[in-house]
């Protein structure tokens, strides 16, 4: 069958990409024809729809107006323009997709982040009752506090309606149990649950001296420990706890000085950590980076390289020691399964889908708890959960016995669980 994978955008490092990816292997490996489609013009896009996307010059001009303030137009302008924008958009499918006979939307029809798409999207499926849809939702606008600022009750009216629309040739997926219950109770739809997953059976190769040659770009020590953030930066990954972590380490580290790590090597005292992520907030990038100054840390952005094509963002993992995880809020978690096929230790904060949905795999992990507060826009946790989680992280790093049966046991884990394979038995039921 012709299938086609659609997002705002394709071909980047964030979740919702990732995954598609994913998706589009394994429906290649069961013979079909699959087109990832989207509105940014980037490698990885086999179809290029710039209305449908951030490309669209009235994407930021009509979202401004429905939930942040609504002052250039009146409430009735700017859902007039939502529907023009939409006819235009419903156009250009009738242009690229008239072909494929399974259409998979990936949060277009539960985030809301551009409305005329959901709305064009729901407009084709009703006229193409040949042609199955599937809203593959990742996360829901009433998850998200942008989206619950609309400006007025008809915005919300329209939220309501197409995000996510009901149809007979509608199917819906989730990522996780909660969104299953809380979309049921929404919409009365029963919806199937996708989890994240990894190729367990063609894992990246851990390369030496990629770690050798990526340490020396950015001078840091063979003998050094590195801590990798390889999410994004924004608000919600709660990066600071990293921070926090790292300045703790520090603290103690002259106790593990000249001493051997898991991987032969001399610990020199110096504790690094670095971003391999995107950033999305330089707001929020600049208060990390003034906590981190504020405790001496040392903090190395690696992103610019993947953005230059220097290096992939798998081959960044090679100079981790260990993966920090703190997010306070994930639809499932990309990194965790990304740390656990690299083989890596992982501190991560045990966020709700992580408690419900992934905890009981067995998967091993330092844990940051799962209780947090924010002040001044940062969020912070017990310091005694911070420390413990910093001694844990050392007793790892300086066993090598133990460092491989962890990252070992994990990799089996969620190969077991989480793996190609599985996303091919749930597409075969789907599909």
């Amino acid at each position: 069958m012709k299938i086609a994978l659609v997002h705002y955008r394709a071909g980047l490092m964030d979740g919702v990409s990732l995954e598609m990816e994913k998706w589009k292997k394994v429906l290649l490996r069961m013979g079909h024809d699959v087109d990832i489609v989207a509105g940014n013009n980037k490698s990885g896009v086999d179809i290029l729809i710039p209305s449908i996307g951030f490309e669209n010059p009235t994407y930021k001009m009509i979202n401004k107006n429905c939930f942040e303030k609504l002052e250039d137009f009146s409430i009735e302008e700017v859902i007039n323009l939502i529907f023009e924008e939409s006819e235009k958009i419903y156009n250009d499918l009738e242009n690229k997709l008239s072909m494929h006979e399974i259409i998979i939307l990936n949060n277009i029809w539960s985030i809301g982040a551009f409305l005329p798409a959901a709305i064009a999207f729901q407009k084709f499926s009703k006229i193409h009752k040949e042609k199955t849809f599937i809203g593959h939702h990742h996360d829901f606008w009433w998850e998200r506090e942008y989206f619950l600022n609309y400006q007025d009750k008809k915005i919300k009216y329209l939220l309501e309606k197409f995000c996510p629309p009901i149809g007979t040739n509608i199917k819906h997926v989730v990522i996780n149990s909660l969104a299953k219950e809380v979309l049921y109770l929404k919409k009365g739809v029963n919806s199937t649950i996708v989890p994240n997953v990894m190729d367990f059976e063609e894992p990246p190769t851990k390369d030496e001296k990629l770690n050798i040659l990526i340490r020396e770009k950015y001078n840091i020590s063979q003998n050094s420990i590195v801590l990798l953030q390889a999410t994004r930066i924004t608000e919600r990954k709660a990066i600071e706890l990293s921070i926090d972590l790292v300045h703790y380490m520090s603290k103690i580290s002259k106790n593990y000085y000249g001493k051997k790590l898991y991987n032969g090597k001399t610990f020199d005292g110096n504790i690094i950590l670095a971003f391999s992520g995107m950033c999305e907030s330089e707001n929020y990038k600049y208060k990390l980076l003034d906590k981190a100054f504020k405790h001496g840390i040392r903090t190395v952005d690696l992103y610019p390289n993947v953005e230059n094509n220097v290096f992939s963002f798998w081959e960044l993992y090679n100079i981790a020691d260990a993966i920090t995880y703190p997010s306070i809020l994930e639809g499932w978690g990309n990194q965790l399964l990304e740390a656990i096929i690299i083989k890596k230790p992982i501190v991560l904060f045990e966020y709700e889908v992580f408690e419900k949905d992934i905890k009981n795999s067995g998967i091993k992990y330092i844990s940051l708890g799962n209780i947090y507060t924010q002040k001044e826009g940062l969020v912070q946790i017990k310091e005694t959960i911070i420390q413990k989680a910093a001694e844990s992280l050392f007793e790892i790093i300086f066993n090598k016995e133990k460092y491989e049966k962890i990252v070992n046991e994990n990799f089996n884990i969620a190969k077991k669980f989480y793996s190609l394979e599985t996303l091919k038995q749930i597409l075969e039921k789907i599909i």
